[in-house]
């Protein structure tokens, strides 16, 4: 089945969840940009902008060759910590109650997207590079843990709980893929987890979220605020939505509506029918991700492009479940389609990578797990 899959369905997919993003980001940001900016194009132009860059960045990292990056995993690991270590110097900036944005002038990005990329190519270069060695717990665990561990603590402490599962969970599958031996991975699972949910619990936000996910509608005005905004969008939508612009949720009753809950506005707007449709295309993303990775060359390759796509799919199915009330409150943009100039950048840098795998190459292949 994954043979079937590969950069056309890839491309396809990826630029029409681009375009349809760019349509939707208008829609859920007109509002707050005209009371804003005096116009409704303000947040439009700016994800224009960044579209621009990240499709210049994505020809980079699909002209880049692999067996270049596989030599500087560890180098763009070691830039990722620094960048993450920037938002706690004068250089971080502070909104929402953390710390996750570097600002530079007028420019502010968050080095979690970037420290993606970053925990990607070091993990991907250890794990290629001692293949022969994976039975090893040390080689195949305790390096690869460290790897992802420092990342993830230093965003822990932003707060970034969202950012820092994420991290975890794809370096984990990673792990898994480059071969680690099983009962290693259920005992390194059996120690993390109990750590992860006593940082779940630790914050009194936290909880507060934890506690409004599995009852929004006993704090409607409160903590459970924004979901049960999402869930009046999703249910003023119905099968095929009410059309588009005409959603009322994004007029400032839902929170970070063009933003982690763009879905909900697509929701209102496409109804089911939109919704599916959106969730289609991750779903080609994904396979296509898998069915490249499966035929990558080198292992280093293979480790790469399943890795970025993780970072795409997996991130859209934890936003998607977050929106549709499924999964906890966290802060967590949708790939591709979410404002942001820094998370659309790094997701095209993903495609980029993923397509640059499947290019023809005079080394032989290998396979994965």
């Amino acid at each position: 089945m994954l043979s079937r899959f590969g950069t056309s369905q890839l491309a396809v997919s990826g630029l029409l969840l681009v375009g349809f993003g760019l349509v939707m980001v208008y829609s859920a940001s007109a509002a707050r940009s005209e009371v804003m900016f005096g116009t409704t194009l303000a947040y439009l132009g700016k994800q224009t902008i960044a579209l621009a860059l990240g499709l210049l960045v994505g020809a980079a990292c699909f002209f880049t060759p692999l067996a270049f990056l596989e030599k500087i995993g560890l180098l763009a690991w070691g830039a990722s910590v620094l960048a993450l270590l920037a938002t706690f110097t004068p250089l971080g900036m502070t909104g929402g109650g953390a710390q996750r944005w570097i600002a530079l002038g007028p420019l502010a990005f968050q080095p979690l997207e970037p420290a993606k990329l970053g925990v990607l190519f070091g993990l991907a270069q250890w794990l290629a590079s001692h293949q022969d060695r994976m039975s090893d717990y040390r080689v195949s665990i305790g390096v690869p843990a460290l790897l992802a561990g420092l990342p993830v603590v230093l965003l822990l402490r932003q707060p970034d709980f969202g950012g820092a599962m994420l991290i975890a969970m794809f370096a984990g599958v990673l792990i898994f893929a480059a071969g680690a031996r099983l009962d290693h991975l259920g005992l390194t699972a059996a120690l993390v987890l109990p750590l992860a949910g006593a940082a779940m619990l630790v914050r009194d936000y936290r909880v507060q979220r934890l506690l409004a996910f599995l009852d929004p509608w006993a704090d409607p005005r409160g903590h459970g605020y924004q979901l049960v905004q999402s869930q009046l969008a999703f249910g003023a939508g119905g099968l095929f939505g009410v059309g588009f612009g005409a959603g009322q949720q994004k007029l400032f009753f839902l929170p970070e509506a063009h933003n982690d809950f763009i879905l909900s506005v697509v929701g209102e707007e496409a109804g089911l029918f939109g919704v599916g449709l959106v969730l289609c295309g991750f779903a080609v993303l994904a396979l296509s991700s898998l069915g490249i990775a499966q035929r990558a060359k080198t292992p280093f390759a293979t480790l790469v492009t399943l890795g970025a796509g993780l970072m795409l799919w997996l991130q859209a199915l934890l936003n998607a479940g977050v929106a549709m009330g499924l999964l906890p409150t966290k802060g967590s943009t949708l790939p591709l389609l979410s404002y942001g100039g820094t998370s659309l950048i790094a997701s095209l840098a993903s495609l980029g990578l993923i397509a640059n795998a499947a290019r023809p190459t005079k080394r032989g292949r290998s396979g994965w797990r």
